[in-house]
């Protein structure tokens, strides 16, 4: 049963979290680092600017064939600039959150898309990426006039994929986990206060659902950050897929001076791996992966380190945010390029700054076997 007493106890998971993880940090070497060359574009700005595609948070393994890796990720809610204050620029506000699959070369080290497969409404109408509510965000035109809202609007953010191939996926607005059928058309969208656990309304701005994992009849969902009231840890709720209702609840211990998740992946029904960090990059950079399994409900996981991000490329990224498994011992990562977009929005022209950081996959192989022992 969830624990509606939680927060009166919360000051022993964090006792427990500040001493979570003690083992040495091995650096991850061994690495195939995929690039894409050309994205292809989401469209044009009313100014006039192309915007290609990125914004990647989450990711799906496939399959291997032809010797090459085949995998699914999720926009984000598509491009936006930098805030000003409480309102943010919605680059191309049509934009419909979507699956993009993936193919990944060995033998070029290129990354291309096979394929988009844009979200819809129960309605089957598109699907935007716009904020329900102006409590948080207001967005707005290049030049700073206000659009409306979007009550049915998703921030995606993670992605999993079921037996059935319907997906779930975390998103950050309300903040819900949200089910599609395989063709991309929503089937239920669960949130804070009817499905999910209340407390869930309190999450930091931008900071809800970053990873979502499913094995067989449940699916799990992270949150990105620590609440406000509570330090060190993020929750993780476990939902029945059958009844769609929260059966249990349960809490990541960060490492000192990481409070990012940046997603979340099922290897059995009580083991996972995760992946954590800091939002810097460089030397200050902290990206590190690790396995974990969930046992009684309202207490926090047991975790073990297995790759540390320091010795590869991704290192020198703000934004890792796709992680999957390809077999027992390989892993894969993606990042969020925010959609190229390097800085605020000239209110005068409407032009956006943009930068080269493309779109990317890093496969990294493991010392450690995941299955076993699982």
């Amino acid at each position: 049963m969830l624990n509606k007493n939680f927060i009166a106890s919360i000051s022993t998971v964090i006792l427990l979290a500040s001493c979570s993880h003690t083992q040495k940090i091995n650096p991850t070497s061994k690495f195939l680092h995929f690039k894409m060359n050309n994205s292809p574009s989401v469209g044009k700005t009313i100014s006039g600017q192309d915007i290609f595609l990125g914004g990647f948070s989450g990711l799906i393994f496939e399959k291997e064939s032809g010797g090459a890796y085949f995998f699914k990720t999720i926009t984000d809610r598509g491009p936006n600039g930098w805030s000003e204050g409480n309102e943010r620029p919605f680059l191309i506000p049509e934009f419909s959150p979507q699956i993009v699959s993936l193919k990944a070369d060995p033998s070029t080290m290129k990354l291309e898309v096979v394929d988009r497969l844009p979200l819809k409404q129960k309605n089957g109408n598109a699907l935007s990426g716009l904020p329900n509510k102006r409590d948080e965000e207001n967005p707005t035109d290049l030049f700073g006039l206000m659009y409306s809202l979007d009550p049915n609007g998703l921030d995606t953010e993670s992605l999993a994929k079921d037996q059935d191939g319907s997906f779930w996926v975390g998103e950050e607005y309300a903040p819900s986990i949200v089910h599609f059928d395989q063709n991309g058309k929503m089937i239920k969208r669960l949130n804070p206060g009817l499905e999910l656990p209340k407390i869930y309304l309190e999450r930091k701005p931008n900071r809800g659902f970053e990873g979502v994992a499913i094995f067989e009849n449940h699916v799990w969902g992270i949150l990105q950050s620590p609440l406000p009231k509570e330090e060190g840890v993020a929750r993780i709720v476990e939902v029945d897929t059958e009844t769609n209702k929260a059966t249990a609840e349960y809490f990541y211990p960060f490492e000192k001076g990481n409070e990012k998740i940046g997603d979340l992946y099922a290897i059995g029904p009580k083991t996972f791996i995760v992946l954590e960090q800091n939002g810097k990059i460089g030397k200050e950079s902290s990206k590190l992966v690790f396995k974990f399994t969930i046992n009684e409900s309202d207490k926090k996981v047991e975790k073990k380190l297995i790759a540390d991000l320091k010795n590869t490329p991704f290192n020198d990224v703000e934004k890792v945010e796709g992680l999957t498994m390809i077999n027992n011992r390989q892993i894969a990562l993606c990042l969020d390029n925010d959609f190229q977009i390097s800085g605020k929005t000239n209110r005068d022209n409407g032009i956006t700054p943009l930068n080269n950081l493309t779109n990317q996959i890093l496969i990294i192989s493991l010392e450690e076997d995941l299955i076993s022992n699982r």
